[in-house]
């Protein structure tokens, strides 16, 4: 809107400066054409054209609307190299998208000739060489890329991180992040360069962070909790250097703190310190029906061994009112291995599969 009110003051003043002049002097124009004369000032000349250009256009725009004619395609202007070029931009994405990886790279390859589309171009040929196997390609294209441009950081993190280096791509992501906070794709790559890192004090420093700029939607969130705060809380509480009353800590909300996610950490970490039967307990108080879906994954991981007799209680008891709910009978194949009943776990994981099919998606450390 302060575009347009712009244009128009900037017309306006044009047309007050320009149009006494014209006025004076009109100017004059004489076309003779096939013994044919045409004479108009440069004004009215300047007038009709204008008129016509724009007669035509509502007389096209009426057509488009009434019999739905194609847009008109100039790409006929087009030289042969560079519709090849775009060609195979095209079909180099849809073999990308079925992850034909090898013919993709073949593809972008040759959509190099396409100026406007090189930064895609170099992005797509490095991604499907490195889904080829071809590092050493994956990585020549990326060095094409300008360095400081955040897509080619996201890019040669992502190939660092499919190499097994985690800290190089912390290294390559650290000072771009700190440019660029409002970087969702850069924010969610720095966080999975720090978890694959084993970075973790680092990880939950920069939660605040990723929730104040929404690195994730809040349906992410509530899934990538589960797969942040147990792992880290688990992995410094067994280099004895998890603190509650640390900053990294006491900077989260509370909401993330007691949150079903952060506990399942905790319980994760005393299960492993030896006290089992703590961890049962906070477990139980903690856990709800609806957090089973989002926190399965971890549960299973974690070692209870014989201490889960109460915990069986509670699931015995949500499966009189939910008895066709999957994930509490992975539930109880769990505890049996837990406590050495192999026939069972193999029992309770059938029916597991049975009322949820996605579970063998999932895995589970309990199945024999």
């Amino acid at each position: 809107m302060i575009r347009m009110a712009l244009l128009i003051v900037v017309v306006l003043g044009l047309a007050m400066l320009l149009g006494p002049v014209l006025a004076n002097h009109p100017g004059y124009v004489m076309i003779v054409v096939a013994g044919v004369t045409i004479e108009a000032t440069f004004v009215g000349l300047i007038l009709v054209v204008f008129g016509s250009l724009l007669a035509w256009w509502v007389l096209w725009w009426l057509l488009k609307r009434l019999f739905h004619l194609p847009q008109i395609s100039f790409s006929f202007l087009r030289s042969r190299k560079k519709r090849r070029a775009l060609q195979a931009m095209q079909q180099g994405v849809l073999a990308f998208a079925r992850q034909d990886w090898q013919n993709a790279h073949h593809l972008f390859e040759i959509a190099r000739s396409e100026p406007e589309w090189d930064k895609a171009r170099l992005i797509m040929a490095s991604y499907s060489a490195l889904r080829a196997g071809d590092v050493a390609k994956a990585n020549q294209r990326a060095a094409e890329m300008d360095p400081e441009d955040a897509d080619s950081s996201l890019l040669i993190a992502d190939l660092w991180l499919a190499q097994g280096d985690a800290l190089k791509a912390v290294a390559v992501l650290s000072p771009k992040i700190t440019l660029d906070p409002k970087n969702q794709p850069l924010g969610r790559s720095y966080l999975a360069a720090l978890q694959q890192a084993g970075q973790w004090k680092i990880l939950l420093e920069q939660v605040p962070q990723a929730l104040k700029h929404q690195w994730f939607s809040k349906v992410q969130w509530q899934q990538y909790r589960y797969q942040l705060y147990p792992q880290a809380i688990s992995a410094l509480a067994q280099q004895g250097l998890f603190d509650e009353q640390a900053a990294y800590w006491q900077n989260l909300s509370t909401k993330e703190r007691k949150s079903v996610a952060a506990t399942l950490g905790k319980v994760w970490a005393k299960a492993l310190s030896g006290q089992p039967e703590q961890a049962e307990k906070m477990l139980l108080e903690s856990l709800a029906l609806a957090d089973l879906p989002l926190a399965w994954p971890v549960l299973q991981q974690i070692p209870l061994g014989r201490s889960v007799l109460q915990f069986r209680k509670q699931i015995q008891h949500w499966l009189r009112d939910h008895s066709n709910n999957g994930y509490l009978y992975a539930m109880l194949s769990y505890c049996a291995a837990q406590e050495g009943e192999a026939e069972q776990a193999t029992s309770s994981w059938q029916k597991a599969l049975q009322y949820q099919p996605e579970l063998l998606a999932i895995g589970s450390s309990a199945k024999p």
